[in-house]
């Protein structure tokens, strides 16, 4: 993920007393190599229905890429790669796995918008390593949750 994220984020950045000059080879670049992120999590996670959730999350990288990149191309990139992360991970045979990655994606991104704004170097860095991360919180905290549950 981390190499199509810094990929997409290069291709929009500029020093500061230039124009922004959109480098679309590097868009394309990301977008190349943003399906092999969701092949690997579809797979390695032994997802059953993997190839139709590559497909959806391909769907999702473009459909929240693009609106939440209005904000900030990198936050969009950031939202895009969690939100398809959410859906290709293989789910837990447990209640609230898809609720529990939703608001992990959710908090993510609002965490990366505040850097990104504070400290734009910093919510660079965030966006492109918290997304994922944040979903293996998730899950973690589902199973945990569960195992208080029921014991």
């Amino acid at each position: 993920m981390v190499f199509s994220y810094f990929s997409y984020g290069y291709a929009f950045a500029a020093p500061e007393d230039e124009v922004v000059r959109i480098n679309v080879g590097l868009i394309a670049i990301a977008l190349t190599i943003a399906p092999f992120v969701f092949v690997v999590l579809a797979f390695v996670s032994r997802n059953p229905r993997a190839p139709g959730m590559v497909l959806r999350a391909m769907g999702l990288l473009l459909l929240v890429g693009l609106s939440v990149g209005l904000l900030s191309p990198a936050l969009g990139a950031s939202a895009a790669f969690g939100a398809g992360g959410a859906i290709t991970l293989n789910p837990l045979p447990l209640d609230r796995v898809y609720r529990r990655r939703v608001w992990a994606v959710v908090v993510s991104t609002i965490y990366t918008l505040v850097l990104l704004v504070v400290a734009t170097p910093a919510g660079v860095f965030t966006g492109g390593l918290l997304p994922l991360l944040m979903l293996g919180f998730a899950d973690e905290y589902t199973a945990w949750r569960a195992g208080q549950e029921a014991g």
